[in-house]
């Protein structure tokens, strides 16, 4: 009989195929994106190589951080952070995303932290019960939130976000009814499945979002030419936002950089 492979040793095998990159350069504090352009800027601030597999990542070992470019959509955030699970020693996973403002108050360009968001996107629910709210680390909002006084001068806005895999939502009025009902401060694709699983897969994680667009408001839908604007104005200083962000939780699990990754 063949000998089954265990799920530490399928995780591990998952992520050095995905990323083209061995499990001994994986750091200790993970960041998560959508977009090339924010792991392209990370190597560029860093020095740090760059390496592009089927998610391209950056393995930066001064600042005990790899920063991964897994795509879009629900079921790739709970492979990474299924995967991400089995690395020894992960101290925190940090999702650096893009959503679409609901509130009325929220422009581009404004930074969320989600306290909890709505389980519509289909993945979590092989990780945990529907009832279970799907809710980050409150230590590590903590740190979020006190980053961001500092680097925007005012408090950032909180609430319960709607995670979905309906892409084409803006043009249904029931669901629009029913996000408008239920008071849903911002809607992305992915958040509410790193949440959960990182939950049952006891790994700390959080959330840095910021507003995309405001698919609810007259020409408020994303569109090509948006979207470049919205890199071009706000990737650098959200990057900026998720790095200090890890350094403060590296400051608080009383990490020494340097000193604290495995492979070594």
């Amino acid at each position: 009989m063949a000998k089954t492979l265990r799920p530490d040793t399928y995780a591990r095998n998952t992520l050095e195929r995905y990323t083209g990159s061995p499990i001994t350069d994986f750091r200790s504090n993970v960041m998560l994106v959508n977009f090339p352009r924010y792991i392209e800027q990370y190597a560029a601030f860093t020095g740090a190589e760059l390496n592009k597999g089927y998610w391209t990542v950056v393995h930066d070992r001064e600042r005990d951080i790899s920063i991964i470019n897994y795509g879009v959509g629900s079921p790739s955030a709970g492979i990474v952070m299924h995967c991400l699970s089995f690395i020894d020693g992960i101290r925190s996973v940090l999702m650096l995303g893009m959503c679409g403002g609901i509130d009325e108050e929220l422009e581009v360009g404004d930074f969320i932290i989600p306290t909890a968001s709505v389980r519509d996107e289909g993945t979590s629910i092989h990780y945990l019960p529907k009832d279970v709210p799907a809710q980050p680390s409150f230590w590590v909002n903590q740190v979020c939130e006190s980053v961001l006084v500092e680097e925007t001068g005012k408090k950032p806005r909180s609430g319960i976000m709607l995670t979905t895999d309906y892409r084409m939502w803006e043009f249904d009025e029931e669901f629009i009814s029913y996000i408008l009902k239920h008071r849903i401060l911002a809607i992305d694709m992915e958040i509410a499945t790193i949440f959960a699983v990182a939950y049952a897969m006891n790994v700390p994680a959080g959330a840095l979002m910021l507003v995309s667009d405001l698919p609810l408001r007259k020409g408020g839908i994303k569109s090509k030419e948006s979207a470049s604007k919205v890199f071009l104005e706000h990737t650098e200083k959200h990057l900026r936002a998720g790095l200090k962000t890890v350094e403060r939780i590296r400051i608080r699990s009383g990490a020494v950089p340097g000193q604290e990754s495995r492979g070594e």
